[in-house]
């Protein structure tokens, strides 16, 4: 009877403390470091972040550190850091198509195909006439949508 009670009380023990320990959650940053090694490396230097360095980033001192920003954060696999820093970025040159690229990639990277797909699209309409930049981002698009569907 004594044994009976004292796995009785052992088991109510365990069943509390489980109750009281913190959930566990599937860890971001692990899926966004996976997530990372799908992106492709053939970025044109107009359209976005060089994943192999080289990157040109715009005179405007202001747009250029929210880029670098931006890139060391995705490096980094703070993709809502990221995002931030890319949606301030894309306040400041609405018409520049790398910032649109970038985000597509961030939202890519989070699993958005939707918005990806909206952000590479917006980055096709604003790019200027370089059509080697152009068939870039619609290989981006591509992409996105082949993972969409």
């Amino acid at each position: 009877m004594k044994k009976a009670v004292l796995i009785v009380a052992a088991v109510t023990c365990v069943l509390l403390l489980s109750a009281c320990a913190p959930a566990t959650f599937k860890n971001e940053s692990a899926l966004s470091a996976t997530s990372l090694s799908l992106l492709p490396n053939w970025y044109h230097e107009n359209v976005g972040y060089q994943l192999m360095g080289g990157n040109n980033y715009p005179s405007n001192n202001a747009l250029a550190n929210l880029l670098k920003e931006a890139d060391s954060a995705f490096m980094q696999a703070d993709l809502q850091r990221c995002q931030i820093f890319l949606e301030r970025a894309q306040r400041i040159a609405s018409r520049d198509a790398g910032v649109y690229v970038r985000l597509s990639y961030v939202f890519w990277v989070l699993n958005k195909t939707a918005q990806a797909e909206q952000m590479a699209l917006r980055a096709l309409a604003v790019m200027a006439d370089d059509a080697q930049a152009k068939l870039e981002i619609e290989r981006l698009l591509a992409g996105i949508q082949a993972s969409r569907y």
